[in-house]
């Protein structure tokens, strides 16, 4: 096994990164823990053109400002593969998106590869290879790293290069170079990773849900993003998003009584849950006016089950004669939202999605379709 080397020093960095600048395509990847802490702890950045590759340490007394002139370089198209957390980690340390980039997992969405498909199985598809995952779960934060856990880094960005022309050609072939553009666009979203404390209790599972108790929760949850920013910490680590809503709906008036909810971690002080009392008696002064709407995606619709049955159906027959993923088609709330009748801005009757599931819904809608079995496949049949 050859030895890896591993970028500590300003001087080889730069050198690397001039060799970096002169490519139009590289892969990137990163390794990092985010199990102790709010913002990830980037622990590794591995960079591969197709003539050459090399791993940079962020923990290492280094100078990052090179890698990050590269990411934001337009004239080089970023190669990932489930890329959203490196983006979130790149926009954290430097507050732009990488652009332009490319991720090889919301391509293979679009080749018949099924949902989310991992890495090592984008590896195995393209090139013929197992990747051990021996090293995936190492703790990157440990210095020094063995031999075997750079060589598992570093594999992760020589076999993307790779794979990268391989899969585009494949979508080049299907003509589906602007469809996986328009899911691309959505990942380069600074929205999804700038969070605004206002909006984080939408993110909140609670059933049954009443206009009320998501007031109360709004301004509860809006005050946990804040504290865990200030105190780098994970938001469950702090207060889980259960006991959130539990005080929401209990509207404890008094530290006794807020002590009393079950699951209330030890790690809040008595200051925190005066502050958490405050919040309450702020939020119960709000006009009902200004509550929170129930969002939709709350509301368990109640369909007839043989007609979700029948579409889902559908979303397999269509899936399976495209080749894209059921997942990016379309999911189980969209069909009961159809079925409901509130078909308006959903997104199966926009664009391609349309071409390949949303006209065939309004032909089922209308009578219009029926399915046979043939030679032991499900068959449409269009009236």
């Amino acid at each position: 096994m050859d030895k890896v080397n591993i970028i500590r020093d300003n001087s080889t960095l730069k050198k690397f990164c001039n060799k970096c600048i002169k490519e139009k395509v590289l892969a990137i990847d990163t390794e990092f823990i985010r199990e102790n802490t709010y913002y990830p702890v980037l622990c590794l950045v591995q960079i591969a053109s197709d003539s050459f590759s090399a791993i940079i340490d962020p923990l290492s007394e280094i100078e990052m400002e090179p890698v990050w002139e590269i990411l934001s370089d337009e004239r080089i198209l970023k190669v990932f593969h489930a890329g959203r957390q490196d983006l979130e980690i790149f926009f954290n340390m430097t507050g732009k998106i990488p652009t332009p980039i490319y991720d090889t997992q919301i391509a293979a969405m679009f080749c018949g590869l099924g949902d989310q498909v991992s890495y090592d199985g984008l590896v195995n598809k393209f090139l013929g290879l197992t990747i051990s995952k021996e090293s995936q779960f190492s703790n990157w934060s440990q210095r020094p790293l063995t031999n075997k856990q750079l060589q598992y880094a570093l594999s992760d960005v020589n076999y993307l290069i790779k794979i990268f022309p391989l899969i585009t050609k494949l979508i080049k072939e299907t003509n589906r170079e602007e469809w996986v553009e328009k899911e691309l666009q959505y990942i380069t979203n600074e929205k999804i990773y700038n969070i605004n404390p206002k909006e984080v209790w939408q993110k909140i599972k609670i059933k049954n849900a009443k206009r009320e108790v998501l007031n109360i929760l709004k301004y509860l949850a809006e005050w946990r993003e804040i504290e865990c920013k200030k105190r780098n910490l994970p938001r469950n680590r702090l207060i889980r998003d259960e006991i959130l809503v539990n005080i929401s709906q209990l509207k404890p008036s008094d530290i006794f009584s807020i002590k009393k909810i079950r699951g209330i971690p030890k790690i809040l002080c008595d200051k925190d849950l005066n502050e958490i009392l405050k919040i309450i008696e702020i939020s119960r002064k709000i006009e009902p006016v200004k509550w929170p709407k129930i969002p939709r995606h709350s509301k368990k619709i109640n369909v007839n089950k043989a007609n979700l049955d029948l579409l889902k159906l559908l979303l397999s027959y269509c899936s399976q004669k495209s080749g894209l993923a059921e997942k990016l088609i379309a999911d189980a709330d969209e069909l009961r939202l159809i079925l409901d009748g509130q078909k308006d801005d959903l997104a199966v009757f926009r664009g391609w999605r349309h071409e390949i599931f949303g006209k065939f819904v309004n032909l089922l809608l209308e009578g219009k379709i029926a399915f046979t079995i043939k030679d032991n496949k499900i068959k449409k049949i269009e009236f």
